[in-house]
């Protein structure tokens, strides 16, 4: 059965890495069960009603925390978090509001808010076991979610499955070539004189 995810994150600080997971996550679920706001949002929609909707039809929350999540707002010396509409906080609310699978992910480093550093209408994010995501590390940190995310082992992933679908796909080609190969060879050297 596939999931519904939501990704949730700040684009100044982890942007990036929430792209590449959404890469991912498309290699494996179909688009319209992964929402990513820059792909999911179309022009002219409000951004607010369309992302609450989303996180209710969702299955799992990812929430991306970077060194730079807690960065004060311009207009204030403190996090954005705490102020009353920043849309991570609204984000981060409706999904802990709903039973189901929120999950903090730790991007290049960062850690997790400690208790006092957010606001408590989220703060049960801090209580949520958190994984991993490293730029160094990325493609076993991918897999460890999507594992979290889609279930199974490590051992035999979808991901695995469709890599080495392809790499079958590609074998059995280059079999068939060089069969085809030895068999024009020996049908030009049998060729009478």
């Amino acid at each position: 059965m596939s999931k519904r995810v939501f990704i949730s994150y700040r684009r100044e600080d982890t942007g990036a890495a929430a792209g590449r997971l959404y890469d991912r996550l498309l290699r494996l679920l179909p688009r319209s069960y992964v929402f990513y706001d820059v792909n999911t949002i179309r022009g002219g929609e409000e951004f607010e009603t369309k992302t609450l909707s989303e996180i209710a039809r969702s299955d799992v929350a990812l929430i991306f925390i970077g060194k730079n999540w807690l960065e004060p707002a311009q207009s204030s010396n403190k996090p954005r978090i705490w102020e009353p509409k920043d849309y991570v906080r609204a984000e981060v609310r409706a999904a802990l509001a709903r039973p189901m699978l929120v999950i903090p992910i730790l991007v290049g480093g960062a850690r997790i808010p400690r208790a006092e550093e957010i606001p408590e209408d989220v703060r049960a994010l801090i209580k949520k076991n958190a994984l991993l995501l490293t730029h160094e590390n990325f493609d076993a940190d991918a897999e460890n979610i999507l594992v979290t995310i889609l279930g199974g082992s490590r051992a035999n992933t979808i991901w695995d499955r469709k890599r080495w679908a392809w790499v079958k796909i590609v074998y059995a080609c280059g079999g068939v070539l060089a069969v085809s190969a030895l068999m024009l060879i020996g049908s030009l050297g049998s060729v009478p004189n």
